[in-house]
This record gives C-alpha cells, structure tokens and sequence, in this order.
C-alpha cells in the first residue's frame, strides 16, 4: 500500500474509521446477544458465525483496499 500520496492516506483513513465503527457496533451487538440471548449453545455458535464472517469481509475489504492503492 503506498501511503505516500495524501489521497491514499485519507482513503487508508476513512478506511480504519469506518472498521473501527463498525467494530464498536458489532461489539455492542454481541453483547446485547450475550446478555439478553435465549439459550447460551445457540448464542455462542450465533456469536462464533457472525465473528468468522465479520473477519472474512473485514480481510477481502482491507486486500481491495490495498490493492487499489497500489
């Protein structure tokens, strides 16, 4: 990633922003799922899927990212 143009800077930035957002949302989410869910084997796997695909399109997104600001 070539950070050495402003435009890219600002683009990585809003980038990070936006993952840190969504994060402390998703976060909250799983939370009220634990504090309030019904039974605790079927919070957990809910918990455990939602995590595996919020790191898989958090990681395609970043590998796009990177390589549009090649």
């Amino acid at each position: 990633m070539n950070l050495s143009n402003p435009a890219n800077l600002l683009i990585a930035g809003i980038y990070f922003l936006t993952v840190g957002i969504l994060s402390f949302f998703s976060l909250f989410g799983v939370y009220i799922l634990i504090r309030y869910g019904r039974s605790a084997p079927l919070t957990l796997s809910i918990i455990l899927v939602y995590s595996f695909l919020f790191l898989k399109i958090f990681a395609d997104s970043f590998q796009t990212l990177t390589l549009i600001l090649s």
